[in-house]
């Protein structure tokens, strides 16, 4: 490789600016990349005089190379594209895995078998930037924030599919506390459906907030038959531990459902969660459901929602959701 300007983690380090003094960087590549792959990578950033390896061709190595707590920095390459075929773990805290590229050219994670996963098994663990492409149908889960940690961040990542019969039961997992999810894209197919956009699961994900995101596509029961489904919906099957759920912010959020039959946007109704705490403000919902009443799509449970607006295919006007119910336009009976 030749020598540039963005050789070496000092030139590099400029793409993390918040990178703590102390935390170290490791590159994750292609294993068969004849351009940035691992014997270029590894000639400009070598093993560490300690024998940590810095380049590695899956980001699970990568997150197990890092320290806990350090802050260190797991850069995945441009055009980097891994199937999974098992359920990954990702489990050292305080480590932010971060895509370079932007448009197709970000970094995938494929999805071949349904029992495919990723696992956040720490606390304060950063995903950005990564695309995670469903390649089967129903695969069982995307992302899953597991329960006993806390303070994950999701932002700027990808959740699609690859074909019309591929397609995540449930994209997005929470069952952690503090957790941000912000600018995220939500993908489902227009046919085969997907269950949720992002499921909350039970009372353990307190001070979670869901903001500035976009779901598009079938968010239903097609997906999901047993465990509820809607773009952002709770889910009825959980562990008992924990059945309150406080201070959740759901906000500023876009939501397009194409189903044209029974299309579920919000469901915040789990079974043995109660109550629910917290506001749902400011989002914009759009429904081509000319079947089902406008009153069904959304069930916002024990959460006070304001100040969202909805508009579905057989309305010609904007509804705004305020307080319990659909008001100041046209609704259905």
């Amino acid at each position: 490789m030749l020598e540039n300007q963005l050789s070496r983690y000092g030139a590099i380090s400029r793409t993390v600016p918040q990178l703590a003094p102390g935390a170290k960087m490791f590159l994750v590549c292609d294993s068969d990349d004849t351009t940035v792959g691992p014997l270029n990578l590894g000639a400009e950033f070598p093993v560490d005089k300690d024998g940590v390896a810095r380049v590695n061709t899956t980001i699970q190595a990568g997150v197990n190379a890092a320290s806990a707590n350090r802050g260190d920095v797991v850069l995945v390459m441009p055009g980097y594209d891994q199937t999974l075929s098992r359920a990954d773990s990702w489990a050292t805290a305080g480590v932010s895995v971060i895509g370079l590229g932007e448009g197709l050219n970000r970094p995938i994670l494929r999805y071949a078998a349904i029992t495919d996963e990723v696992g956040i098994k720490a606390n304060n663990f950063t995903v950005e930037n990564i695309r995670f492409l469903a390649d089967v149908d129903s695969v069982a889960r995307g992302l899953d924030l597991d329960t006993g940690y806390s303070g994950a961040t999701i932002r700027n990542c990808i959740f699609d599919f690859d074909t019309n019969t591929s397609n995540f039961v449930s994209m997005l997992r929470v069952g952690q506390s503090d957790v941000l999810i912000e600018e995220n894209r939500f993908i489902a197919e227009d046919t085969a459906g997907c269950g949720k956009g992002v499921e909350i699961f039970g009372g353990y994900a307190d001070n979670l907030i869901i903001r500035k995101n976009y779901f598009y596509g079938q968010f239903d029961t097609v997906g999901d038959t047993t465990n509820n489904a809607a773009a952002i919906a709770c889910a009825l099957v959980h562990d008992s531990g924990d059945t309150i759920l406080s201070n959740i912010e759901i906000s500023e959020n876009i939501i397009v459902s194409t189903d044209t039959a029974s299309a579920v946007l919000i469901n915040l109704v789990p079974t043995a969660v109660s109550p629910i705490r917290g506001i749902i403000r400011d989002n914009k919902l759009v429904t081509y459901d000319t079947a089902t009443a406008d009153t069904a799509q959304v069930a916002f449970g024990t959460v006070l929602p304001l100040n969202n607006l909805m508009i579905s295919a057989d309305s010609d006007d904007l509804e705004a959701v305020v307080g319990w119910s659909l008001k100041a336009g046209v609704k259905d009976s």
